[in-house]
């Protein structure tokens, strides 16, 4: 039997939980119609995960106690982040989505030299806390009983400071994924925002990053090239 599963970070250090976030209440009773004694799956976003029944459910609290014993879904092998430049907003979100649902280990988020004009001056931390909500309840959705760490940079040199083994994807770039050969646990993936990467960032990349790759002939969106470079990764990787 399937159910619906709702993120506690906390759930797995306490006999009851209890929920009073306004709209996780709104979307447990009205959207998905739950009530009393309804059962959800609850995970911590570390792994664990339990089966809870709906004790109380009020207008400003849910009630929640575990009827299951706690499972621990095993991490992947590799450790895959994921590097993105802040892009247009809903484009952002969208790759936000989509590469937690393939599945990765961390999201990255970096102020790229060419920010696109929409958002340069804006409050970041909006865009941030929306993002952070976007991945959980992807989580929520995938299955995946590990939310992804988030991580915010001020500009890819930071972001990329301490990657042992990186990937950029760039237009100019002859090799491809059969030409390299992956001998590192984590893998760090950097795509560019819409208008590329600065002279800068390229020569930063080309002295710092493992291996420079082209995802093909096609110019993809700043929004589809980390979806793509995931998805071509995790099939030679033999993770998805």
């Amino acid at each position: 039997m399937k159910f619906h599963r709702v993120y506690y970070k906390e759930f797995n250090q306490t006999d009851k939980i209890s929920i009073d976030n306004k709209s996780k209440i709104n979307h447990l009773k009205k959207v998905l119609r739950l009530s009393e004694g309804s059962q959800v799956d609850v995970f911590d976003g570390k792994g664990n995960s339990s089966i809870c029944k709906i004790v109380s459910l009020e207008k400003k609290e849910i009630v929640l106690e575990p009827i299951g014993d706690t499972e621990f879904q095993q991490p992947e092998r590799i450790n895959l982040k994921v590097l993105l430049p802040y892009i247009k907003k809903e484009n952002l979100f969208f790759a936000v989505q989509k590469v937690t649902e393939i599945g990765v280990s961390n999201i990255s988020l970096f102020r790229p030299d060419n920010i696109d004009q929409s958002i340069k001056k804006k409050d970041l931390s909006k865009i941030n806390e929306k993002a952070l909500s976007i991945i959980i309840h992807a989580c929520e959705q995938n299955g995946s009983n590990i939310v992804p760490d988030f991580q915010i940079y001020e500009d890819l040199s930071s972001a990329i400071e301490h990657d042992s083994f990186s990937i950029f994807f760039d237009l100019d770039a002859t090799n491809d994924f059969q030409s390299i050969k992956i001998i590192k646990d984590n893998i760090s993936l950097i795509t560019g925002p819409e208008s590329g990467f600065s002279k800068r960032e390229k020569e930063l990349l080309n002295a710092r990053a493992t291996h420079n790759i082209s995802l093909g002939k096609n110019i993809l969106r700043a929004e589809t090239a980390p979806i793509t470079a995931l998805s071509v990764i995790k099939s030679n990787l033999g993770l998805l």
